[in-house]
This record gives C-alpha cells, sequence and structure tokens, in this order.
C-alpha cells in the first residue's frame, strides 16, 4: 500500500537529473530517508526524486515543501541538519538556501549566464548558398515543442526527411513521443520517426539519427525560410520550409526557439 498523502506535513523533492546524481544526489536521498525512518517521521513525510530542477550548477538541489524553501550544494550531513530544521522548528536553514518565496533574487555560488542564440549571420552554405543562418537548440525540450507547434499550426510549412518524399504538416495527423529517443510523426500511411533525445555515446546508429544540430536560415536570394538538422557527424538529417517569412511557424521560431534572435537583412 502506498503512503497515506493526507498524513504528510513536509514533502521534499530532490533532484535526480544527470548534474546532481554526478554531485551526489543519491547520497543525499538515501541519508534524509534514513534519518526520517530512524525517527519515527516516515509515515507524516514524503520524499520524491523528479527529473531536472533546472539548476544544474547548483547540484544536487532540494525543494522542500509547504512554503517555497530551494537548497542548493547539499550533503548528506547538510540535509539532516535541513530536515531537522523544516521538521522541528518550521525553520529554513537561510546559510544553504539557493531561494525562498519573497527573496527578490536568488543567491547561487555558481551562477551561469543564460544561453541564446546568437544573431543571424550571413554565410555562403555549400548547400543553401548565400543565407543568413544561426544555431537554435536541439534538445528534446526544444524540438518537440517545435513539431508540437507546427502539427498544430501547419499551414504553409513542409516536412523533407533525407532521401524520403516530402510532407505537408497538415498531413501529419498525430505525433507520438513516448518511446525513450524517439519523436514519431504519423500521417495516414507513414510513420516519420526522429530521434530527439539524447542517446548512448557507444551506439553509432543512434548517433547518426539523432537530431545534434538545428539551424535556422534565410536564403538571401529567394527569401525562402527554413530549418536544417544535422546530426552530430554534420550530415543533414531533414529541412522543414516555410512558404514565407511572414509564416506563423517561423514567427514562433524566431521569438520561442531562437528568443527573438536579431536577423538583419540590410
Amino acid at each position: 500500500m502506498g503512503k497515506n498523502i493526507a498524513n504528510t506535513t513536509h514533502t521534499f523533492f530532490f533532484c535526480d537529473g544527470g548534474s546532481c546524481q554526478k554531485a551526489g544526489s543519491e547520497k543525499v536521498v538515501r541519508e534524509a530517508r534514513a534519518y526520517l525512518r530512524n525517527n519515527e517521521l516516515w509515515d507524516t513525510t514524503h520524499t520524491i526524486k523528479t527529473r531536472c530542477n533546472g539548476r544544474c550548477e547548483d547540484a544536487p538541489t532540494c525543494i522542500v515543501s509547504p512554503g517555497e524553501f530551494w537548497y542548493k550544494e547539499l550533503t548528506p550531513e547538510k540535509i539532516t541538519h535541513i530536515v531537522k530544521g523544516h521538521l522541528n522548528n518550521e525553520c529554513p536553514i537561510e546559510t544553504e538556501l539557493l531561494y525562498k518565496k519573497g527573496w527578490d533574487k536568488q543567491v547561487s555560488n555558481n551562477e551561469r549566464a543564460p544561453i541564446t542564440p546568437k544573431p543571424f549571420e550571413l554565410k555562403n552554405d555549400t548547400e543553401l548558398g548565400a543565407c543568413f543562418i544561426t544555431k537554435g537548440f536541439s534538445s528534446d525540450q526544444y524540438l518537440y515543442p517545435l513539431f508540437l507547434y507546427l502539427k498544430e499550426n501547419p499551414d504553409g510549412v513542409t516536412l523533407t526527411m533525407t532521401n524520403q518524399n516530402s510532407i505537408e504538416f497538415n498531413d501529419i495527423e498525430s505525433l507520438e513521443y513516448s518511446k525513450k529517443h524517439t519523436l514519431e510523426l504519423f500521417t495516414k500511411t507513414t510513420c516519420i520517426p526522429l530521434t530527439i533525445a539524447a542517446v548512448p555515446k557507444d551506439n553509432k546508429e543512434l548517433q547518426q539519427a539523432k537530431i545534434s544540430s538545428t539551424e535556422y536560415f534565410y536564403k538571401k536570394e529567394s527569401q525562402q525560410v527554413g530549418i536544417r538538422f544535422k546530426n552530430k557527424f554534420g550530415e543533414v538529417l531533414g529541412k522543414i520550409a516555410f512558404d514565407s517569412i511572414a509564416n506563423k511557424g517561423w514567427e514562433y521560431c524566431r521569438k520561442i526557439q531562437l528568443k527573438n534572435a536579431i536577423l538583419n537583412l540590410t
């Protein structure tokens, strides 16, 4: 039988993303759970492992509820002190906090500048010719939303994968991202698999199939706009074409995917 959540007073959300794992999050979780069980606090608290909390530079991290208390750079020794503070005194350990509700800024020892796409740059591309081009993001956290948006706003958008016939996004009836590495696009007659998630480094077949580079371009002479996908070896996997620079999908790419990257055509 699962835990009766109605009886819990505090919940500890431990990040279990890759960076936190490398920084020792499992030892932190084990120490917290051992303390709770040995002090008869197991039934009135809950510990949850989450996926990435988005603060890799402060790994390992934990969020405590009630309240909104974010803790950083945890160790087994620190987490016991933090758990005691919240359960015994309702008192956060402020010296270990990254952020709490009411603060106007977070306190990190390892703050990183946000990564943003560079402005479009005029290049003479061997395939595209003279064009303005910039790189976007290629993780599944960007690629899945991209394909989902274009499926929902398909007018004037065409997908062409290497060695396959072009398809209009209007012909895509559904998409599904339930497999470990692969997003699937379904038309009435076919399924187009796209490898968008992180894949094992020793699996060359998956490495060749994975979208590792996402380039947005504006062709100078034809004024065609689109996206080109490549793998880590520089091989072209496919392209998306928009019917005009005013296309709703292209405007979405500029605003959301590229965070308003500058395209200066003069």
